[in-house]
């Protein structure tokens, strides 16, 4: 555990008090959470981050969910599973909306094979035009396809939970053919997330992606 924050970690004062947490007056991040931080994850650089579960993964997406937020930015919280889908997205209706999203439930949009909505259970008109999608990967793939591949995606933020799914035997190209298209069209700031990936493949991913 670290009980300091890096000098450059570039969070504001409301990611601060929302987001981070204290033991007594002090921050406690985990050994990833200050290496995101000290890498730049604040700050809009793309990062992959390698760790265990229960290090304190999620928190790392969410301070660059947060700060993609503040700069009116869009962001996309791609997940494997429809149940970790309607997971993240309860999380986020509670640590986010309020804060960062200005308590406005049309801001943030669930997107998977079951259905799409917002957080007051509405469809949305212009899934993609919202601020915050928690999406699984092939629906994500589904919606920007049918609504035609962007030629730029340099003020949207991407997150990639269970990034090792691209590596899966049946699920793995969609996963490929989703990430290349993003690459493509460049976007803000990329973060992708594992608990499993080894010191090779990560390496190797980490070099695909730029």
């Amino acid at each position: 555990m670290k009980y300091s924050l890096p000098e450059n970690h570039s969070l504001s004062t409301e990611i601060l008090n929302r987001l981070v947490f204290k033991e007594k007056e002090s921050y406690a991040l985990s050994d990833v959470q200050f290496a995101a931080l000290d890498a730049g994850v604040g700050r809009g650089e793309s990062i992959l981050v390698s760790s265990p579960t229960s290090t304190g993964k999620t928190h790392i997406a969410m301070w660059a969910i947060a700060s993609s937020l503040e700069k009116g930015c869009n962001t996309v919280y791609l997940v494997t599973l429809i149940a970790l889908a309607k997971q993240k997205f309860e999380d986020f209706k509670t640590l986010l909306k309020p804060g960062f999203l200005g308590n406005d439930s049309s801001s943030l949009v669930i997107a998977t094979g079951d259905y799409v909505e917002d957080a007051d259970g509405n469809i949305p008109a212009e899934p993609l035009r919202s601020p915050l999608i928690v999406a699984t990967y092939e629906k994500y793939l589904a919606m920007i396809s049918a609504s035609g591949i962007p030629t730029s995606m340099n003020t949207t933020t991407i997150i990639c939970d269970e990034i090792q799914l691209i590596g899966d035997k049946t699920r793995g190209q969609n996963v490929e053919v989703l990430l290349t298209l993003l690459r493509n069209a460049g976007w803000r700031q990329f973060v992708g997330l594992s608990a499993v990936l080894n010191e090779k493949d990560a390496k190797d991913l980490a070099n695909w992606l730029g």
